[in-house]
């Protein structure tokens, strides 16, 4: 009887470990999307800021290019 016990408990554990396994890996498309999020976020945070930085500095040139009538 103890040892039919230690059987099912050994092979509760095994399949347990498996389909733990199974489910931390990742599929090739949560990979890509995991991929595609961290870079949209990634431009988010600092391109943006970069973006509107080159806008105010092309705007200011012409600006003063419109003082100087160029």
């Amino acid at each position: 009887m103890e040892k039919k016990v230690a059987l099912v408990l050994a092979l509760m554990l095994l399949v347990s470990g498996l389909v733990s396994a199974q489910e931390a890996s990742p599929t090739i498309g949560q990979r890509i999307d995991a991929a595609t999020t961290d870079a949209a976020s990634f431009f988010n945070e600092h391109a943006g800021p970069a973006v509107d930085t080159v806008k105010s500095v092309f705007n200011w040139f012409g600006d003063k290019a419109k003082e100087w009538g160029l």
